[in-house]
């Protein structure tokens, strides 16, 4: 959450709908384990499936989750089906184009009031207005889950800083990795050239950096091991032993 004049913002929806441990829970099993009924979901997650039901409601309300009835020949009442959105999903669609046009109205009226910022402050690749609309659709997700990002001075990376959910992640770090995949949602659903494309917990939870390119350079151009797709390695050795950012 940012701070305005020495005192911290109220937290935000997305923050507060993340901040459960529980609802997190639900959204790494549906990221790692792909499309799950509510009664899968709730015994994967220790929970009562009507205690997931009302999770997973709030989860989808915020866009982080899809929900669609199975496709069935036979009668009856088929289960509902839940998936976690990314940039394919359609199901969200006025959910998630809603947040981007608003992201978008308040971009524009900020660019309106303040300089634009020096091409050395901006990231690599960003120029053109569908970059800008991906970095309008992040920025506002950063800040209404309560992150406080800044570009990295090689342009290519984002610095995340004093993680609000570093209690959580101290011991369950596997919440890195599923802000990360929120964030390669992020730039997928905003529709644009700029991809997400590794995860390096340089002082976790002090200090996250995202690994992000422009996907329309020639693949020759992007550096080895940055390719789209990377999965990064969330876990307890690597938390010990972060990546050094500088090196890939």
């Amino acid at each position: 959450m940012r701070a305005h004049n020495g005192v911290m913002a109220a937290q935000p929806p997305s923050y507060k709908t993340l901040a459960s441990l529980s609802r997190m829970n639900l959204l790494y099993q549906l990221q790692s384990r792909g499309t799950m009924t509510v009664n899968d979901l709730a015994e994967a997650a220790g929970l009562h499936h009507n205690t997931a039901r009302e999770h997973l409601d709030r989860l989808i309300n915020e866009g982080f989750v899809t929900c669609a009835p199975e496709t069935r020949d036979s009668k009856g009442r088929p289960k509902m089906l839940y998936s976690a959105a990314d940039g394919a999903s359609t199901e969200l669609g006025s959910i998630r184009s809603r947040k981007i046009e608003a992201a978008q109205e308040r971009a524009d009226q900020l660019r309106r009031m303040l300089p634009l910022l020096p091409a050395g402050q901006r990231l690599a690749g960003c120029s053109g207005p569908a970059a800008q609309r991906q970095l309008d659709a992040l920025d506002d997700h950063l800040d209404q889950a309560g992150f406080d990002a800044s570009i990295a001075a090689n342009r290519e990376q984002l610095n995340l800083h004093d993680c609000p959910y570093s209690e959580m992640v101290k011991e369950h770090p596997e919440v890195c990795g599923v802000h990360y995949r929120l964030i390669q949602g992020v730039l997928e659903q905003a529709d644009g050239p700029l991809r997400a494309v590794g995860l390096n917990l340089i002082d976790a939870p002090h200090l996250c950096v995202i690994d992000v390119v422009a996907m329309s350079a020639p693949a020759d151009d992007v550096p080895a091991g940055r390719a789209q797709g990377i999965t990064p390695a969330i876990s307890a050795a690597s938390r010990a032993q972060p990546r050094n950012h500088a090196t890939h």
